[in-house]
Order: structure tokens, then C-alpha cells, then sequence
């Protein structure tokens, strides 16, 4: 009985999809080039959700469902959602999320006519720029119908500053998205983030390159650290890679 919990417990991330050895290529490691922002930010979302204290959550366009797993272990709000216009990715999301099964996942288009909803908050982490210029109206239309009125949207886009990648239609200064939210929205604060900084390209090299993947776990907490400290907040939008927003729904 303890080896098949063990094993069972080995299933929490599907480490067998790691090993790679196509067309004569082999690599045993994956590596996120943005994880360690993606981690500093998902800390900074779970802080605002906490002080909020929302009675419900609906983690809107939550793909693969991590942030909305770590809205559930770590914001102590009873009734978390995550929807996504990917069945494939929610798929996946309730996968990854079996032992949790309070969490619940739609596939779902927010632009049609559904069921989901209302909530108290409502998370847009990383999910703006994927929207085309042309649907942006749309959709933000279907995200305040997923929201209570007087309830908040918090949300994280690209800023500008940073080029623009293939998978996204847009990245945006805080005049461009505020343009954007001017309808439906009561804007309670706008905050420019992640530093653009030489330490920040080294240490990101540091962390994985050509040669190798960083592992040492007290170097990996010490780099975290400076982060955390030292590159997440900006002093300007004119040094800063994204921009968080707080909104109301009114």
C-alpha cells in the first residue's frame, strides 16, 4: 500500500513528458525561461486576493490552471473557478488539479451566453494580450457579465516596453489600457512592475543557458530573493516589462 502512494503521489507533475529524444535530439530538462516572474507574480496576486478577502474567485482564461490551484491553496477563499475558451487546456487543468476537487473548471466563452457566475473578484493574469484588438471590446464586456457589480478585477499584461512576442496580438502603456477598461470599470490602481535591469539578464542567463541548468537550491532561494526584492517593483513605467491593474465593476 505505501508504494502505490508513493507512486500516486509521484503523478503530481508528469515527469515522464520531460525526457525528450526526438529526431536524434535528447534533453531531460524543461525549462520555463519565465518562471521565476511568473512564480514573483503569482505570490503578488494571492497577497492582493488575501487582502481583499472575496467570498469567490473566477481565474479567467487560466489555461493549464496553476494560478488557480495556488488561489485555492493559498488565499483561504472557499469557492475558486477557472475558465478558459480551451477545452484542451481545461482538460489539462482538471488534471493536474484531480487531488483538488473543490476547484472547479469550465471551458467556457465568456463572449456567449453562459451560467458561470457572478463573483466577488476576478483574476486576468497574463490573458489581455492574447485577445485580438477587434474582440478586446467583447471580451471585457463577457468578463464585467462573470462579476459582481462593486467587485474587482485584478490584472497583469505586458507593458510596451517589451517586444512583442508571437503568441500575443499587443502589448500596452497604461494610457492604451486604460483606454481599453475606460467602459465598466472605476480604475483604483495602476502599478508598473518587473524592472528592466542588467542584474536581471545576467541572472536570468545564470539560471539556465547553453551549458547548464541551475539546481543548487540556496543560489536558486538567494536569486529568488533579489527578485523578489530588488526587480519586481518599478519606480516608473518607464523602466518596468508589465503593468498590474486593480479595477471595480461598476
Amino acid at each position: 500500500m505505501h508504494e502505490i502512494t508513493a507512486q500516486e503521489e509521484e503523478y503530481a507533475f508528469p515527469y515522464h513528458y520531460v525526457a525528450q529524444f526526438q529526431n536524434g535530439h535528447f534533453r531531460q530538462h524543461f525549462v520555463d525561461t519565465w518562471g521565476i516572474n511568473y512564480a514573483l507574480t503569482i505570490e503578488f496576486i494571492l497577497s492582493r486576493v488575501r487582502a481583499l478577502r472575496p467570498g469567490s474567485v473566477i481565474d479567467i482564461g487560466c489555461g493549464d490552471g496553476r494560478l488557480t490551484r495556488e488561489l485555492s491553496l493559498g488565499t483561504g477563499v472557499g469557492s475558486i473557478t477557472g475558465v478558459d475558451f480551451s477545452a484542451r487546456a481545461i482538460k489539462l487543468a482538471q488534471a493536474m488539479n484531480a487531488d483538488h476537487p473543490e476547484i472547479t473548471f469550465l471551458a467556457t466563452d465568456i463572449t456567449q451566453p453562459h451560467t458561470c457566475g457572478p463573483f466577488d473578484l476576478g483574476v486576468l493574469m497574463e490573458v489581455f494580450e492574447h485577445i485580438p484588438p477587434a474582440d478586446c471590446e467583447g471580451f471585457l464586456a463577457g468578463v464585467r457579465r462573470l462579476l459582481k457589480p462593486g467587485s474587482t478585477l485584478l490584472l497583469t499584461v505586458p507593458h510596451a516596453n517589451k517586444p512583442l512576442e508571437y503568441k500575443h496580438f499587443q502589448h500596452f502603456t497604461s494610457k492604451s489600457l486604460l483606454r481599453y477598461l475606460e467602459t465598466g470599470f472605476q480604475i483604483q490602481e495602476v502599478m508598473p512592475f518587473e524592472k528592466r535591469a542588467f542584474s536581471r539578464e545576467f541572472l536570468e542567463g545564470l539560471l539556465c543557458n547553453r551549458l547548464f541548468v541551475l539546481n543548487e537550491p540556496r543560489l536558486l532561494a538567494a536569486i529568488y530573493r533579489f527578485h523578489r526584492r530588488r526587480l519586481f517593483h518599478c519606480h516608473s513605467e518607464d523602466e518596468c516589462q508589465r503593468l498590474f491593474v486593480e479595477a471595480r465593476v461598476v
